[in-house]
């Protein structure tokens, strides 16, 4: 039975934060103080019932998939800029010299969320020579927008400001309650009409039906998306018929180095625990 699995543990390895709370419960009867999520996002996860059943609640960092988040959300950026899918259709056809792609240099990038992978994106750019804005829901030090050279920073009160000049908006920031439907319709209609959205963070972060509305009209450029409002996509969804959109299984931050160190961060918290330690990565209010 699964609930004798959970006798005499300290700590349950959640991983991605999908447990149901019937599952919490049981870990929680059977004595579990711990209950430790291997990712960053807690959307998925009554954390309310998880402080309530009395368990420690921790996440991994969002410095753990940083880089692969970063060079996700630039992989997405750079098959838009240079038309991968016209590309690929046109070999298939055995027409070749077809297609007139764009450059990043000199391109506006916001980043919305500027955590560890939106900074790292952001480093990323600066290679890229492109200017970079940013909206986030805390104040940035001065010296770290100077060192990522971020142009203009704001808040979300500053969202639509932002979305209007630039040339990629790129998702960074978790899905809260303050988050959902963030890109909404109005704010789609704010974008450049050759603007493209990419979001390596969480779907429910973007109007999916606003979005697709959006696309199919034209009203902005293209997508790249590695994640979706419901997972997994339905193979008849209309986002497979559209031509200016790239779509990725939801594999950003599913690196070999990036499990690695989620395990690693896992492990040491157990660790920490077992010492009575403070813990890292605690949750200790409701997401």
């Amino acid at each position: 039975m699964i609930s004798d699995q959970f006798e005499g543990l300290d700590a349950v390895v959640d991983f991605g934060g999908w447990a149901s709370n019937e599952l919490i419960d049981t870990g929680a009867d059977g004595g579990a103080r711990l209950w430790q999520v291997l990712g960053y996002g807690l959307d998925q996860i009554d954390t309310g019932h998880v402080l309530q059943r009395g368990l420690l609640l921790a996440h991994t960092p969002g410095e753990v998939t940083a880089v692969p988040l970063a060079e996700h959300a630039l992989f997405l950026i750079l098959s838009i800029e240079k038309k991968l899918h016209e590309g690929q259709r046109s070999l298939q056809s055995g027409v070749f010299y077809s297609t007139m792609t764009g450059e990043l240099a000199g391109k506006a990038l916001a980043i919305i969320g500027l955590g560890a992978s939106g900074r790292a994106l952001a480093r990323r750019a600066i290679e890229m020579e492109m200017r970079t804005l940013a909206i986030d829901v805390a104040e940035i030090p001065q010296s770290t927008l100077h060192e990522l050279q971020i142009a203009v920073c704001g808040g979300l009160e500053d969202l639509h400001q932002v979305l209007a000049q630039a040339d990629f908006v790129s998702i960074h920031t978790p899905l809260t309650s303050t988050t959902h439907h963030l890109i909404d319709g109005e704010a789609l209609r704010t974008m450049k009409p050759d603007a493209a959205l990419i979001n390596v963070a969480r779907g429910a972060i973007i109007d999916e039906t606003a979005l697709i509305a959006a696309l199919q009209e034209g009203r902005i450029g293209g997508a790249g998306l590695d994640v979706f409002e419901r997972e997994p996509l339905d193979p008849g969804h209309p986002l497979f018929d559209l031509d200016n959109v790239v779509l990725t299984p939801h594999i950003a931050g599913t690196t070999a180095g990036a499990a690695r160190r989620r395990a690693m961060f896992a492990a040491e918290n157990i660790d920490r625990l077992a010492q009575g330690l403070p813990l890292e990565g605690q949750i200790t209010t409701v997401w």
